[in-house]
C-alpha cells in the first residue's frame, strides 16, 4: 500500500475539512490514537491543516494515562480505528472518529485545503513525557520551533531526498523529523507496519527491500541492527544516513564492523531534550575504525545557542562541567496549563538583548571540549534514559508506592553489563509474606507505559536512609 503526494494532500485536506465539520476548532486538540499506518500519516497532517494541535496516544498505553492525557489536553475529538477503540478509556467525553469504519463520510469532504491561518507560535503538537510528581507533563511545541529544526535537518543532510525510514512512535518527537524533513523535499518515507520495529531481524529484510537510505533511531536499537547483521542478518545494503539520539552513542567493534559495511555512510549523534527537539549535532564520517568510542554530542544546530553554566548561572571555562542550558527558536512554550513547572524550567535569558528570551535548564551535566563540541556527561538530578525513554524515577516511585502490600519503594537504574542499562525496583513489603513480582509488574503496567516499569524487583527490610 502506498499514497502518492496528491492522495496525501487531498486526504488530509478531507479529513481536516471532517474535524473542522465535528467542532474541532484552530488551537484545539485531536487525540491520535493509531498503530503505525498510511492513516496515521493522514491524521497527522489533517490535524495541522484544521489548525488544530495533535496529542499522540500511544495503544499501549494504559487507560489512566490515556484518560489523563485526553483530560489534560481537553481534546473533543480523537482519530483512531474500529479495532483500537476499546483501548479509549470509557470515562472521556471526546468523541471518537473511527476512520476506517467512517471513511465514506470523509470523503465526501472537499479536496481543497481548509483556510485556516496558522501562525509560527500556533501549537503543532504536545508530546507527554514523564513527570517527577507522579504527573505527565505535556510538552507545548510550536510551528516556530518545528519549522527552524526541519530546515537545518534538510540544510545539513548528506542526500535530503534519501527513502526513510519512518521507526519511530508517534509519542516520539522524532517521528516529525522522519515525517516532515521528507515530505518538505518531496521524498519517500516508508512505514514498518505490524510487529516489525520489534522484530529487528525481518525489519532488516524490510529496510534492504524497500531500499531505506536514512534512519533515526535509538542507540539500543542501532546496536540491535548491528548486532543482528553480525551474526548473520540482512545487511540493508542502501543505508547511507543514520541519526541516533536519545541516550549516550557508543562506538564498540560491532558498531564499527556494521559502518565498514556500508562505505560512504554517515553516523550523527544529535542531542536534545523534547522541550527542544534536537539543539546539537556531531557528525561521524571517514573511516568507521578512527571514529572515538564516546562521540560527543557536537555543536549548536542553526539557531539555537547553548550555554554550560555553573551553580550561580554562570559560563564555565572550556573542560570544566556545568549545566546545560538551551536558548532560541528552538524552544517549547513550556508545559501544558503548568506555569510553575514552565516557569522553573523555563528561565530568562541573562546573554540575550531580545525582550522576553528565554533558556531551558535541561539537567543534563556537560562540558565544552577545546574543537567547540559538548561532551555529555550525564544526567543532574534523578531523570534517566533507559533504552532510549526518558523516565523520572520519582515518577516510577510515586505509583511502586501505591501498590498494595508495599510499605515503601525506589527506583534506580543499574547496568552491571556495560551499556545494558536496567530499571529496578526496590521494595519493603507491609507483611511477612513473600513478593509477588508478577503481581507488583501487573499493578504498574495499569498505570505506567512498559518501559517505565521495572525489569526486576528487589525485597529489602528496609531502605538504606544514604
Amino acid at each position: 500500500r502506498s499514497l502518492s503526494y496528491a492522495a496525501l494532500d487531498a486526504r488530509s485536506n478531507q479529513l481536516a475539512h471532517h474535524l473542522l465539520a465535528l467542532g474541532v476548532s484552530p488551537g484545539s486538540a485531536v487525540g491520535i490514537c493509531l498503530d503505525k499506518s498510511l492513516d496515521m500519516a493522514v491524521a497527522v497532517l489533517a490535524t495541522l491543516k484544521a489548525g488544530a494541535f495533535y496529542v499522540a496516544l500511544d495503544p499501549n498505553y494504559p487507560a489512566e494515562r490515556l484518560a489523563f492525557m485526553l483530560a489534560d489536553t481537553r481534546a473533543p475529538v480523537v482519530l483512531t480505528h474500529s479495532s483500537l477503540s476499546s483501548v479509549l478509556p470509557a470515562s472521556s467525553s471526546a468523541r471518537r472518529i473511527l476512520l476506517d469504519s467512517e471513511a465514506d463520510a470523509v470523503a465526501r469532504r472537499p479536496l481543497a485545503a481548509p483556510g485556516i491561518h496558522v501562525s509560527p507560535e500556533d501549537i503543532a503538537y504536545v508530546i507527554y513525557t514523564s513527570g517527577s510528581t507522579g504527573i505527565p507533563k505535556g510538552i507545548v511545541m510550536p510551528h516556530r520551533a518545528l519549522s527552524f529544526l526541519l530546515a537545518w535537518q534538510i540544510r545539513q543532510s548528506p542526500n535530503p531526498l534519501a527513502v526513510t525510514l519512518q521507526f519511530a512512535s508517534l509519542n516520539f518527537d522524532v517521528s516529525i523529523q522522519e515525517f516532515f524533513a521528507s515530505w518538505w523535499v518531496g521524498a519517500h518515507v516508508v512505514l514498518p507496519l505490524g510487529g516489525l520495529r520489534q522484530d529487528i531481524p525481518a525489519l532488516l529484510d524490510f529496510m534492504h527491500a524497500q531500499k531505506v537510505e536514512r534512519l533515526f533511531l535509538p542507540f539500543v536499537a542501532l546496536q540491535a541492527m548491528a548486532d543482528s547483521v553480525s551474526h548473520g542478518a540482512t545487511l540493508p545494503s542502501s543505508l547511507r544516513e543514520v541519526v541516533t539520539a536519545g541516550e549516550q552513542l557508543q562506538v564498540n567493534s560491532t558498531l564499527t564492523a556494521f559502518f565498514e559495511k556500508l562505505p560512504g555512510s554517515v553516523l550523527e549523534n544529535q542531542y536534545g531534550p523534547s522541550e527542544a527537539h534536537v539543539v546539537s549535532a556531531f557528525r561521524l564520517d571517514g573511516a568507521p575504525s578512527a571514529w572515538p568510542r564516546l562521540p560527543s554530542i557536537g555543536s549548536p544546530v542553526g539557531h539555537t545557542q547553548l550555554y554550560v553554566l555553573d551553580s550561580l548561572g554562570q559560563p564555565v571555562p572550556i573542560g570544566v562541567a556545568g549545566e546545560v542550558f538551551v536558548g532560541g527558536t528552538h524552544l517549547a512554550h513550556g508545559y501544558l496549563a503548568r506555569p510553575d513547572t514552565t516557569a522553573a524550567a523555563f528561565v530568562p535569558n541573562p546573554f540575550s538583548s531580545i525582550p522576553g528570551s528565554r533558556l531551558y535548564r535541561t539537567g543534563d551535566s556537560a562540558r565544552w571540549k577545546a574543537d567547540g563540541t559538548l561532551e555529555f556527561l550525564g544526567r543532574l538530578d534523578f531523570q534517566v534514559k533507559v533504552r532510549g525513554f526518558r523516565v523520572e524515577l520519582g515518577e516510577v516511585e510515586s505509583v511502586l508506592r501505591m501498590a498494595p502490600g508495599l510499605r515503601d519503594a525506589a527506583a534506580v537504574v543499574r547496568e552491571d553489563v556495560p551499556g545494558d542499562k536496567r530499571l529496578i525496583g526496590y521494595v519493603v513489603l507491609s507483611s511477612d509474606a513473600p513478593l509477588d513480582a508478577e503481581a507488583l509488574r501487573a499493578f504498574l503496567l495499569q498505570r505506567l507505559p512498559e518501559y517505565m516499569v521495572p525489569s526486576a524487583f528487589v525485597s529489602l527490610a528496609a531502605l538504606p536512609l544514604t
